[in-house]
C-alpha cells in the first residue's frame, strides 16, 4: 500500500472512530469507552487506540474519565466545551442587566423563531435520535398530515400519523452507516403492540426511515441506504420505507411551490421503491 493510500486510510479510521463516538452519545445518551467503540467501528482495538490518540492531539476529542484499571471515557471536544459553557446565573443577575438587553433578546427570540421551521427541515439531512424524529415529525406536519405524533417513549414508535382510516407507525434511524435490520424487527414489534391494543392489522402501515451515512453530503452518498439484510426484511414484513433526505426533497418541492400538499402526503405514503 503506497503513502497516499495510507493516508487515506488512516483518515479514513479517523471519520469513522470520530463518528462512532458522536453516533454512541446521540443514541445512548451516555459516553463510550474504547469497547463501544471497536464494537461499533470493527476496528482492533489497537488501532482504535491509536486513532483515538491522534484524535485527541488534533482536540476532536476530550478525555471525561480515565484512572487506574478504569476504561477512559471519551467525548467530541464541542459537546465538554457546551457542558463547560452552560452556567446558569443565577436570579439576581437580571438587576444588573445593561439597557437595552430586553430589546436584544426579543429581537434574538424573533429571529430564531422565524428560522427555526428552516432549521428543523435542514436537521432531515444530518441529524439523528430525538433531534432527527422532531425533525421528521414537524415535516410531516408540514405536509399538514392529521395527528402526527412524536412519541418519546422507548416502548413505542418513534413517530405515528393518521390518513384516512389507516394509522401508520415510522422507526427512525440516523447513522453514519447504513439501516440496519435492527430497526426493522423494532419497527415489527410496534405493529404487534399496536394489533395487540385492538387495532386492526389492515388499518396499520409500517415505514422505516432512514438518515444513512449523516455527516457525509446528501449528494455523496453512494452506499445504498440499507444493509441487505434490512431490505430482506423490510420485504418479508411488507413495510415501506424511505430516507430523510427523500423527505427534505418533498418539502423543498412544496416549499417552493413545484408540488402541492396533497401529491407530497400520496409520495410520503408510498415511500421509496426498496431495490
Amino acid at each position: 500500500m503506497g503513502k497516499e493510500a495510507q493516508r487515506k486510510q488512516s483518515a479514513d479510521e479517523l471519520d469513522l472512530v470520530y463518528n462512532a463516538i458522536e453516533d454512541y452519545v446521540f443514541e445512548n445518551h451516555k459516553f463510550c469507552s474504547v469497547d463501544e467503540i471497536t464494537v461499533a467501528t470493527s476496528i482492533s482495538n489497537a488501532k482504535c487506540r491509536k486513532a483515538l490518540e491522534q484524535l485527541s492531539k488534533n482536540d476532536k476529542i476530550s478525555v471525561v474519565f480515565a484512572g487506574k484499571g478504569k476504561p477512559t471515557i471519551y467525548v467530541p471536544t464541542y459537546m465538554l466545551q457546551e457542558i463547560l459553557r452552560s452556567q446558569p446565573k443565577p436570579r439576581w443577575v437580571e438587576k444588573y442587566a445593561f439597557t437595552g438587553k430586553k430589546e436584544g433578546l426579543r429581537q434574538i427570540q424573533e429571529g430564531r423563531k422565524k428560522l427555526e421551521k428552516y432549521e428543523m427541515f435542514e436537521r432531515l439531512l444530518y441529524g439523528t435520535s430525538t433531534p432527527l424524529e422532531e425533525a421528521v415529525a414537524y415535516a410531516l406536519q408540514y405536509l399538514e398530515f392529521k395527528d402526527v405524533k412524536h412519541h418519546k417513549g422507548e416502548d413505542i414508535q418513534d413517530v405515528s400519523f393518521m390518513h384516512g382510516d389507516k394509522k401508520y407507525l415510522l422507526e427512525i434511524e440516523g447513522t453514519n452507516k447504513q439501516g440496519d435490520v435492527e430497526k426493522v424487527s423494532q419497527l415489527d414489534r410496534w405493529m404487534r403492540t399496536e394489533v395487540d391494543k385492538g387495532s386492526n392489522p389492515d388499518n396499520i402501515v409500517g415505514i422505516l426511515v432512514v438518515n444513512h451515512l449523516r455527516s457525509t453530503d446528501p449528494s455523496s452518498r453512494e452506499k445504498s441506504p440499507l444493509t441487505a439484510h434490512a431490505k430482506n426484511y423490510l420485504k418479508l414484513y411488507h413495510f415501506r420505507f424511505f430516507t430523510t433526505h427523500f423527505l427534505f426533497n418533498i418539502v423543498e418541492k412544496v416549499y417552493g411551490e413545484d408540488l402541492k400538499k396533497e401529491q407530497a402526503r400520496v409520495s410520503i405514503m408510498k415511500g421509496e421503491h426498496i431495490k
